[in-house]
């Protein structure tokens, strides 16, 4: 992984690449050896989780004073990308974990309710989910149904049914999204909640195309007890805040899948022979190759300005649908292009290109589709054109 390519190196302290070795060691001794049989058992394990929280994946964003390895953004990225290169599905699961289901109640939960939280979410000690998607939600989060009801006690209960949801029915413990209200404009009011998955009614694991070893799950909340994860009415900027790190966790995700797919094509050209020689010497196979490393290369150096501007401490929204956007597209680039050059053989089990293709599809999908992000792109530099040029319209 630390090929690479020198980009990112003085963006990396001396532990934090020290930590980038741990993962890939950790990555090749856990993860390589089992993840073909995952993905047809369609099942991660439990201790799996168990032994990247000890190994300081599962908190790597998150402070040392809560028991976390307080790395870069930049870092946690590159550590995704490593798990990708071996399991979409649990570098799925992590990035979700780091970004979401630790970076909520981090930014936003009491400090009180912190000290319940941190550090069993940090060391493998509770798997989390966060539950947002809805049969009629996703990046539409006003199609949220899902209700929070104040009781007369001050406790609240969650009425709702969530789809989709990323670890769903394996976590221990839940953030959840839902309405609390309206305001005084007759618009939803979001909270978020933190609540104990014993209480959901479970619905089934949803069988997908892609990151198959993942639990995508379906469930139900009836009358669950749940205590407030952050101010009330303030569940939709906490959410969206989130997605920026989510949406870097699943470029770097894309951009480890079509890395490795790309490698197992590379080893297929300089051994495959057809016509007396080696697919390596055909032109046609050659310019695929060289398309796919511009592309991730690309995508590469697209994931570094929103890491630099996190550690800055700037807001990098747009910055994040740029890395998201392009690395997703070009990872399924990459991984189309890498099956095909394996042939018939890269369409066959028994080699990952045909995994990696699957899963790099979700990335397209995941923390906001690519058409969402064209549109945030597009609107963005539509609203700086209307401030430079004076041509905005008059607010209604």
């Amino acid at each position: 992984m630390l090929h690479a390519h020198s980009l990112y190196h003085d963006h990396l302290k001396p532990e934090e690449l020290a930590f980038l070795r741990q993962t890939a060691e950790f990555a090749a001794r856990e993860i390589a050896p089992h993840a073909a049989d995952w993905e047809e058992k369609e099942e991660l394990p439990r201790e799996l989780f168990t032994k990247a929280g000890r190994a300081g994946l599962m908190g790597m964003l998150a402070p040392r004073s809560v028991g976390g390895q307080e790395r870069s953004m930049l870092c946690f990225c590159l550590a995704i990308e490593e798990v990708a290169r071996h399991c979409g599905a649990f570098a799925m699961n992590l990035a979700a974990h780091n970004a979401l289901c630790v970076g909520h109640p981090l930014g936003f939960a009491s400090e009180e309710l912190k000290k319940k939280i941190f550090p069993s979410v940090l060391n493998g000690d509770w798997m989390v989910a966060w539950a947002l998607t809805e049969p009629g939600a996703g990046s539409d989060t006003g199609g949220v149904e899902t209700t929070g009801t104040l009781q007369a006690d001050g406790t609240w209960l969650l009425n709702g049914h969530k789809l989709y949801i990323t670890m769903g029915l394996h976590s221990d413990r839940m953030v959840v999204l839902a309405v609390t209200g309206r305001d005084e404009k007759g618009k939803k009011e979001f909270s978020a909640f933190w609540i104990e998955t014993r209480h959901i009614e479970p619905v089934r694991k949803v069988k997908t195309a892609g990151v198959r070893a993942s639990n995508t799950s379906e469930f139900y909340l009836k009358n669950v007890p749940a205590e407030l994860l952050g101010p009330r009415g303030r569940g939709q900027p906490a959410a969206l805040a989130c997605l920026d790190g989510g949406r870097l966790g699943i470029a770097a995700m894309a951009i480890g899948l079509g890395r490795a797919a790309v490698e197992i094509a590379k080893q297929r050209m300089l051994t495959r022979r057809q016509f007396g020689k080696r697919i390596a010497e055909f032109q046609a196979l050659q310019f695929k190759l060289a398309d796919c490393e511009v592309g991730l290369r690309a995508a590469e150096a697209l994931l570094l300005p929103p890491c630099v501007m996190h550690a800055r401490g700037q807001k990098f929204s747009l910055e994040a649908s740029f890395a998201k956007l392009f690395a997703s597209e070009a990872a399924s680039r990459a991984a189309n292009s890498a099956l095909q050059i394996c042939g018939g053989w890269g369409y066959t089990r028994d080699t990952a290109v045909e995994r990696m293709w699957r899963d790099a599809r979700l990335c397209e999908i995941g923390e906001g589709s690519s058409e969402v992000q064209r549109l945030i792109i597009s609107r963005a530099l539509l609203k700086e054109a209307e401030e430079k040029y004076g041509l905005a319209e008059p607010k209604k």
